[in-house]
């Protein structure tokens, strides 16, 4: 499977490699263990080390000169700060999703092959797109039967072009993981898999179009928000066709102003709704930004864009409660072992400097004064004891984290005198309690009660078999031993010598027959091979074995 892989994509494969090495990214190649895929003319250098700045910057350029793929991955590294340095991470959200707009022709050629007759739907369109990313461009135009709409079209050829470099991202996280100790510890294969099955979703428009009909549903009681209604009958994988919104993106101050509206009443309606989605629906968008956050009025919001989405679980969105909780009242132990639920942190032996640290980082959260606190700042002092320590931070925390401060700029710069906390306090203090109520809680009990409950009625069934194996010697007991890096590469060491002893007994021996063996006169003439052979291979072996005795 390793040369199918290597042969079908050594053009792109060779390509990736060269854009690497032009970055000066010799040094992560050799981290990432790719020394063998780079020219051996060019491997001499690979582990000198630069300045991790320099790296992070370099690395930023080669993803963006790599494509979409690459940069969408990078977008995901940027959301794990327990996987990279903060310097990295600073860096990898500089990373943007924007490109030229695909020319008009090539446009059309997906637009008639996805709706077959596109004169019979659209009574206009305008061929200048409004928008253009990695994966597609909006147009609007007005349907035959009169709505305005935005017509969402995907790239020609993305989809095989996605696909392949991903089959390319995967076979070099198999090679780091088999290579690096470092790459098989955070398990970059896995990490890979999980940003593959994301980046192939976010082909597939329908899910969009699920995505943003469900926030239509979360929203259409609220007559503050307003969410486009999606157009599924003409809608396809590659084609998305929504209602169009006309509004003003938040960071236009000087339309907003224009118009004379309420800029601090905008700067809290928006927080309030898109709080709302996190901590009422649990369901958000994940990559909220100027233009895909509207002002319509200022009573009026408007949501777009729901390509990129974030799910909090009622698991995940009771558990930020507590967590919430805690902080405010500082108790470290109980912010601590909600993080231990959360599975953000492990093993919580050994980790006294940790605990230090983190009631530190509580204290600042609960004795700031609310309008002086910079989430910013938190959320990069998080991000280095994430890195600090080896917490495990899910992507769903990341992203809520992004989220919340993209949203806080905005408001701060459409009211300088904006508290984020003091709006977002009382309304994250109100939903814990629903939830904690018990009606609600007796609705998620039961809810869970397939996963967590039943299996308790089998619990005594298990045990009881479990002491019969035990008093049999039935038992079997499966361990799984991490090798450290020093062990790995004592058994390398041993391999490497195994091989070199079998070679030189090999050359030893072939080199005595051909002393020992009686020769006709036309062979004897290179019977001094035999003696040359021997001295050889005898004094390899005395160096091999005098190495082998320093080691």
């Amino acid at each position: 499977m390793e040369s199918r892989w290597k042969l079908k994509y050594i053009k792109r494969r060779r390509e990736i490699v060269g854009t690497l090495l032009k970055h000066g990214l010799g040094y992560v190649m050799y981290k990432m263990g790719w020394t063998k895929l780079v020219p051996f003319s060019q491997r001499y250098a690979l582990d000198e080390r630069s300045e991790p700045a320099s790296l992070a910057v370099s690395l930023r350029e080669a993803l963006v000169e790599l494509g979409p793929t690459f940069v969408k991955f990078g977008q995901v590294l940027s959301t794990r700060p327990d996987l990279m340095p903060p310097v990295y991470i600073e860096e990898l959200e500089k990373l943007q999703d924007k490109v030229k707009p695909v020319p008009w022709g090539e446009i059309n050629q997906v637009l008639i092959k996805e709706l077959r007759d596109p004169d019979a739907i659209f009574d206009s369109f305008n061929i200048e797109p409004l928008a253009a990313a990695s994966i597609g461009q909006v147009h609007r135009a007005r349907l035959k039967t009169g709505e305005e709409v935005i017509v969402k079209i995907q790239r020609p050829g993305i989809e095989s072009k996605v696909r392949n470099d991903l089959e390319i991202i995967k076979g070099l996280a198999r090679i780091s993981e088999n290579r690096s100790v470092e790459a098989h510890r955070l398990g970059l294969v896995a990490i890979v898999e999980d940003y593959a099955k994301t980046m192939l979703r976010e082909l597939d428009y329908e899910r969009e179009a699920r995505n943003t009909e469900r926030v239509f549903k979360n929203f259409e009681k609220d007559p503050r928000v307003v969410v486009p209604k999606v157009y599924r009958r003409y809608s396809t994988p590659r084609v998305l066709i929504e209602e169009f919104i006309s509004g003003v993106k938040l960071s236009n101050l000087e339309v907003i102003n224009a118009n004379g509206w309420d800029r601090g009443k905008l700067s809290k309606l928006g927080t309030e709704a898109f709080l709302s989605q996190i901590m009422l629906h649990g369901f958000f968008q994940a990559d909220p930004h100027p233009g895909n956050i509207l002002a319509v009025d200022d009573n009026t919001i408007a949501f777009i864009d729901f390509g990129e989405i974030g799910y909090l679980t009622e698991h995940r969105l009771v558990y930020l409660g507590e967590l919430l909780v805690s902080i405010s009242k500082r108790d470290i132990y109980q912010s601590i072992s909600v993080l231990h639920d959360m599975g953000i942190v492990g093993d919580m032996r050994g980790m006294e400097d940790f605990h230090e640290d983190f009631a530190d980082f509580i204290e600042r959260i609960a004795g700031a004064n609310m309008g002086n606190l910079d989430m910013n700042r938190l959320r990069i002092e998080m991000m280095e004891l994430s890195y600090r320590y080896g917490l495990i931070m899910p992507p769903y925390m990341t992203s809520l984290m992004k989220a919340l401060i993209t949203v806080e700029g905005l408001g701060k710069k459409l009211d300088p005198e904006f508290n984020f906390v003091e709006v977002a306090a009382p309304l994250a203090t109100n939903a814990y309690k629903e939830r904690i109520k018990p009606a609600n809680v007796a609705r998620y009990m039961k809810s869970r009660y397939y996963q967590d409950i039943k299996p308790l009625g089998e619990a005594p069934g298990h045990f009881s078999r479990l002491l019969k194996d035990a008093s049999e010697g039935n038992m079997i007991i499966n361990m799984k031993i991490e090798p450290s890096e020093h062990l790995i590469r004592k058994m390398t060491q041993l391999e490497s010598r195994l091989s070199m002893s079998l070679l030189l007994t090999g050359v030893l021996i072939a080199s005595a027959m051909i002393i020992e063996t009686n020769h006709t006169a036309a062979i004897e003439q290179y019977a001094w091979l035999g003696v040359a052979g021997f001295a050889l291979a005898l004094l390899s072996l005395i160096v091999f074995v005098w190495g082998s005795l320093r080691s």
